[in-house]
Order: C-alpha cells, then structure tokens, then sequence
C-alpha cells in the first residue's frame, strides 16, 4: 500500500514536470520570437533558459527512477511466474520494454527540450 502511493505520487510529479516544461518551451519560443534583429545577442543564459533545463532534468530524473520502480515490479513478478510457467518469458520480456519505454520517453522531452534552447 506504501508503495503504491510512491508509486502515485510519483507519476503525479512527472505529469507537472511535463506540464511545466512545456509552458517553459512556450515561454521561450515566445521571448526569442519579439526579439528584433537589430539586437546583439548576449553572453551567457537568461533565465526561461535556466529553467528549460532545470524542467528537462527534473523530466529524466522522474521517468528514469519510475522506470526503475516499474523495472523492479516486472523483475520480481515475472520471475515468480516464470517458476510456475516458463513459457512466461516472452511476456515478461514484452513488460520490461514497455517498462523502459518511460524512461526513453523522459529521455525524449528532455531532448526537446534542449533543443529549443
């Protein structure tokens, strides 16, 4: 039960982190469309930048440990299925893709991310 709340409350985190990360994107496509040309550019990051990144670590940190977790769940489940029915192994395989496929989709946002930057 304990960990299902773990669970819980870390899918809710990752779900504002993509919320919040993408307003950030919004913020920044919006600040580097009013700039004129006639602007130099300036050393250094500003801030809607710092945030971007900010918002794409906290993205990878939150789908890898929840792909984690999940990788666990699968691991433990799948091997005592497979003491009663080997012929289980194909499944367990199938879970454990789709297990990694939230950490490749963290790793995915924070690519988008960065690249707007």
């Amino acid at each position: 039960m304990k960990a299902n709340r773990f669970l819980l409350a870390l899918a809710v985190l990752n779900i504002i982190v993509i919320i919040a990360s993408t307003s950030v994107v919004a913020s920044i496509a919006l600040s580097s469309s009013h700039n004129t040309l006639g602007q130099e550019a300036k050393a250094g990051i500003t801030e809607p930048e710092a945030l971007a990144l900010i918002a794409a670590a906290l993205g990878l940190i939150g789908s890898t440990v929840a792909a984690g977790i999940a990788l666990k769940g699968v691991a433990t489940a799948g091997f005592a299925a497979m003491v009663e029915n080997p012929e289980t192994k194909t499944w367990m395989l199938i879970m454990g893709g789709l297990a990694e496929g939230i950490a490749v989709y963290g790793l995915l946002l924070a690519i988008l991310i960065y690249s707007k930057i």
